[in-house]
């Protein structure tokens, strides 16, 4: 099942990644923290161990950067837009619905909406790892990823992402 994140850890990956190098207490500072620092450094010290950020210390403290794993996740839980359209196009047996059900989790996990029966879109960059996941599920089931900037009507697929 897919993994959720609290608003302040959230709010932690997006700050780091906006500027990198920031010191854990101007952090708590400028988020405006209402909590005690030593649950706020709690929660740091968990960001850290689950190698979302990159810790390091300096004269000015502790500071942070974000990881490439911390990119990966932000990018999970706030995508991007890249100018490219994604369908996944499906054809699994109700023999396999287990299956499908997995898959249409996965798909709304990752910010795509159903455009048709087993055709799903997305406007938001993918990662090589999922990519590399359709790869391997289009191995054994009827599973497609097209990727395009070629759509001759969109306006109902914007309206979609708003």
């Amino acid at each position: 099942m897919a993994r959720t994140y609290n608003q302040q850890t959230i709010a932690i990956l997006e700050a780091v990644l906006q500027n990198p190098g920031v010191c854990t207490r101007e952090l708590y500072k400028t988020l405006g923290i209402r909590q005690p620092y030593k649950d706020f450094y709690n929660n740091i010290y968990r960001l850290v161990e689950q190698d979302f950020l990159d810790r390091k210390e300096n004269n000015k403290g502790i500071v942070l950067a974000l990881s490439a794993e911390g990119q990966k996740i932000l990018g999970r839980i706030k995508p991007q837009r890249d100018g490219v359209w994604k369908l996944v196009i499906f054809d699994i047996p109700e023999k396999q619905k287990k299956v499908r059900s997995v898959l249409r989790a996965k798909l709304k996990q990752l910010h795509f909406q159903k455009w048709q029966n087993s055709i799903w879109v997305s406007p938001y960059a993918l990662d090589a790892e999922i990519e590399n996941e359709f790869n391997q599920l289009a191995k054994h089931y009827f599973v497609r990823l097209i990727k395009t900037k070629d759509i001759n009507q969109t306006q109902d697929l914007e309206k979609m992402f708003g």
